[in-house]
């Protein structure tokens, strides 16, 4: 009993040890740190994290710490010194089993504090591009994925695909270290490559640049993307909209090597995967966290690029996937018709064999019959003379059995039918299934394709908005439902933006864009204002060709919004501070003068010295009576004399005479200087010489116009009106000569001819001096009818918006907003060399906005905004805004074309 007892008790101790062994053992996980170059949210860096979480996901007893240095946005010395100390702060007391190390930044990082901070500590990397085993010289225990970027075989495949090729454009930013690699690769591969095509390389742009100089390439040219994700500038651009801009200016085919790029509007190319990398070199990892020594584990140079090809961006430039090599990876394309069709294929055939063992049930059963009848026939045949009634019994029987097996084949028959028809049904329901099927794989497809932060829906039919819970959670509004969706946009969403928004819905539901692209602002629920990107487009129509329903995407671009702000105020405060340190009278390009109360000056600026003609110093010896040719000293000292605290400035106009003995017309604005013990004046001259010629112009222009509007109108009553009277005074004046009723029948129907002709020319003229539906129906109807007219010509079209013009406006101010389209298209059809315009005339409250829009070739808007322009046709039309205390702006630029003016009238 005893050995027993001790042998329960040494068990018991074992068992203790085994469960403290194992609790040790639970008490720490393995820790492995992911150190990326790059931040959170680029889909390199994304792609790479998927790959690595898809192995070591799988053990529980691995801890994963991602930690992004940002070096894509921020590269400084300064920044990565930061870094360091921050890294320091973070991980001093972390004990890595294993350190997974993306890209070459983050190589060089980890080489450059190797003694600091991971010393000993096993290193794996991946997405290392241009490796060499320079990358890696001093590291202990080291292992991971090369990236060999085969940019010979994209540039191939694409040549080969494009054989009428005359350029390869190579678009890189040239910012970072990858892409200086990366463009000197493409350099040495290039004398490999069979063609005789040209290659240029568009690096080192700004944005502008970039879309300038990709609008002008040759028609015959691809596009191989190696990186553009900073500009000359230092602008970070996401791979997504770096992609998106050069698709949207070109219709160009556009190759690439990367990942990110694939399924964002390029064909295709050797694609390397940055998913592929993380998995590869997780697994080195696993392998060293289960023992292996790193050293031992071979560099992986090979396994992560494939050809990949977007079915979409192949239909578009005819390529088809006979052409493509071995292998390649087709994404987008649709299942083969016997794959769409399995299940319908399927049971159409288990119907069919049915069918046939039916049919085949029935032969075989008709067969026996006349088999067995055959028997019996042969049976009478031997007993004909003695069992006649026999004979007569059977056939009447067989007859019976007969009629039973013609209904039953009948049946049978009536049986088959029923199947068939059945078949048929099934096989319609199959088909309208597999169609609404194929609309709902097409849905998903497009808003995976542009998803980001989140995805909207707006059926155009019931008027219901859907918006994913993710946008509403980062606004700060929960538990928010379809139905009060749109409510609520419209109370959150700014104004301004608001009214944009409406505009585009508008085109959306006529008919005039499929597609919904607008950056607008949201008021989140702590009152704050955050910016966001809608992409989307129209998946569904009516029978009528009316949309029924819009997918698309929402991205949150506050943080960047936010960064142009802080950029525009820091230049603001810039402007400040150079202007706090410059001469306020220096700077003035007006003449400033000041002098005591009697005249003498005593100091002068730049632009006085140079519109008169002397130096300081002289202007200094002079009174100001001397220079002004006008006004006697007594009257200059009358209005010194109204100068007073009560009243600080006093104008008036003058002519001042130069050193040199011309003359010129200033507007003087004299202002008090009061200081404790003296008076000072302070003088401001303008020169109105531009101003009085530019008034001599419109007096001129306006002159001119009045003279030929009534050069034109007594034109067309001397040649319509004139020989109408003529020719009545003829018919009445030969009345009295003729002498039979006929001959005066005749005459007096010739005269109300001629009266009822001269009726309609006086109508004409009238017509064009004051359009009659201008003031029968109102200046909507006017200008509708005025662009309706030249849109029939086809050489140009108009489009016209008009919203809450229902009132009649002051006739006045219907006649110059008339005159000021007519002027505006004018313009346009004989300058602009345009092909569309389009005119917004709205009425808000007391507030009447037209806007006009062009997309002509442009010009030099300033010189209409100052007045200075030569034509003064539509210098002198915004002349009658101004007098009706309206306001315009015209905003247009030679370069980029296109011209935009704004007209607004307080009613």
């Amino acid at each position: 009993m005893k050995y027993f007892k001790n042998i329960s008790i040494g068990i018991l101790l074992i068992c203790i040890c085994i469960l403290l062994c194992s609790f040790e053992t639970a008490a720490r996980k393995k820790q492995v740190l992911v150190l990326h170059s790059y931040h959170q949210g680029l889909n390199w860096t994304d792609n790479i994290s998927e790959g690595i979480l898809s192995v070591l996901d799988q053990d529980d007893d691995i801890e994963i710490i991602f930690e992004y240095m940002d070096t894509k946005r921020h590269s400084e010395a300064e920044y990565l010194t930061e870094f360091a100390k921050l890294y320091d702060l973070k991980h001093q007391k972390n004990l890595f089993d294993v350190i997974l190390v993306c890209d070459n930044n983050a190589l060089d990082f980890v080489r450059t504090y190797y003694q600091n901070y991971f010393d000993k500590i096993p290193i794996v990397f991946c997405g290392v591009d241009q490796f060499s085993s320079n990358l890696i010289s001093g590291f202990d225990q080291v292992t991971g994925v090369t990236e060999e970027i085969d940019s010979k075989k994209t540039i191939e495949i694409a040549l080969q695909l494009h054989p009428k090729t005359k350029q390869l454009v190579v678009i890189n930013d040239n910012q970072t270290r990858s892409a200086i690699l990366n463009r000197n690769n493409v350099r040495d591969i290039w004398p490999e490559v069979d063609t005789d095509a040209e290659l240029v390389f568009l690096e080192n742009l700004s944005i502008d640049e970039l879309v300038h100089q990709v609008k002008t390439l040759d028609p015959k040219s691809i596009i191989y993307l190696i990186n553009f994700s900073r500009d000359k500038e230092g602008n970070y651009i996401s791979y997504q909209e770096s992609i998106e801009i050069i698709r949207e200016v070109t219709n160009l085919p556009i190759y690439s090597s990367w990942e990110f790029y694939f399924n964002e509007g390029i064909v295709g190319g050797m694609i390397t995967s940055g998913y592929k990398q993380g998995e590869l070199a997780a697994k080195s990892a696993l392998k060293i966290l289960y023992g292996a020594n790193a050293s031992d584990i071979p560099l992986v140079k090979e396994g992560y690029n494939q050809f990949k090809f977007d079915f979409e961006q192949m239909k578009r430039f005819k390529i088809l996937p006979k052409q493509l090599p071995k292998d390649s990876f087709i994404s987008n394309q649709p299942p083969s018709i016997i794959k769409q069709y399995r299940t319908s294929l399927v049971v159409i055939a288990i119907f069919i064999v049915v069918i046939i063992f039916i049919l085949r049930y029935t032969t075989i059963k008709r067969e026996r019959n006349e088999r067995r009848l055959k028997k019996i026939n042969e049976e009478l045949d031997r007993r004909v003379a003695v069992r006649t009634k026999e004979i007569i019994f059977a056939n009447e029987k067989l007859e019976l059995q007969t009629e039973q097996i013609i209904k039953q084949n009948k049946e049978l028959e009536h049986h088959r039918h029923n199947l068939l028809e059945l078949v048929k049904e099934r096989t319609e329901n199959l088909e309208h299934a597999n169609e609404e099927l194929k609309s709902s794989r097409n849905r998903l497809l497009h808003m995976l394709d542009s998803n980001s932060d989140g995805v909207w829906e707006h059926n155009f039919k019931t008027g219901e908005i859907f918006i994913s819970k993710t946008i509403w959670d980062k606004l700060g509004y929960h538990s928010v439902t379809k139905n009060d969706t749109r409510e609520l946009l419209c109370r959150v969403i700014h104004p301004e933006d608001l009214i944009i928004i409406k505009q585009k819905d508008k085109q959306n539901r006529s008919g005039k864009s499929e597609m919904f692209v607008i950056e607008f602002r949201i008021c989140s629920q702590n009152k704050t204002w955050m910016w966001f990107k809608a992409k989307g487009k129209i998946l569904d129509y009516s029978e009528n060709g009316g949309p029924l329903n819009m997918v698309g995407t929402l991205i949150n671009i506050n943080q960047r919004k936010v960064a142009e702000e802080q950029i525009r105020e820091e230049e603001k405060k810039l402007r400040v501070s150079e202007k706090r340190w410059r001469s306020l009278i220096e700077q003035a390009s007006d003449e400033i003068l000041i002098y005591n109360i009697d005249g003498q000056i005593l100091d002068a600026n730049s632009a006085a010295c140079k519109w008169l003609g002397y130096k300081q110093s002289q202007l200094l010896e002079l009174n100001y009576s001397e220079i002004d040719i006008v006004h006697s000293s007594s009257k200059l000292h009358t209005y010194r004399k109204k100068l007073s605290t009560s009243n600080p400035s006093v104008s008036f106009e003058s002519v001042q005479r130069r050193k040199d003995g011309s003359t010129f017309p200033v507007e003087i604005h004299l202002s008090l200087i009061e200081l404790k013990d003296s008076k000072l004046i302070l003088s401001v001259g303008t020169d109105i010489s531009i101003r009085q010629e530019t008034e001599r112009k419109i007096l001129n222009a306006v002159i001119n116009t009045e003279e030929s509007e009534r050069k034109r109108f007594a034109t067309d009553l001397h040649d319509s009106i004139g020989p109408l009277l003529s020719s009545i005074n003829l018919y009445l004046s030969s009345l009295g000569k003729v002498k039979t009723q006929d001959d005066k029948d005749n005459i007096i129907s010739a005269s109300l001819d001629a009266v009822n002709e001269a009726l309609v020319s006086i109508k004409e003229i009238s017509n064009n001096l004051s359009p009659h539906i201008l003031n029968d129906f109102g200046l909507e109807k006017a200008i509708q009818s005025f662009t309706n007219k030249i849109n029939v010509s086809q050489a140009i079209n108009i489009s016209f918006y008009a919203e809450n013009m229902k009132e009649r406006l002051n006739h006045q101010i219907e006649v110059v907003i008339f005159r000021v389209v007519t002027e505006l298209i004018n313009n346009t059809i004989k300058h602009a060399k345009a092909t569309n315009i389009e005119i917004n005339l709205s009425r808000e409250g007391k507030l009447l906005s037209l806007i006009y829009i062009d997309d002509g070739i442009g010009f030099d808007s300033k010189k209409i905004n100052a007045g200075t322009s030569s034509g003064m046709g539509l210098y002198n039309v915004l002349s009658r805004i101004r007098s009706l205390n309206g306001t315009h702006k015209i905003k247009s630029n030679p370069e980029r074309g296109g011209m935009m003016a704004i007209i607004e009238i307080k009613l």
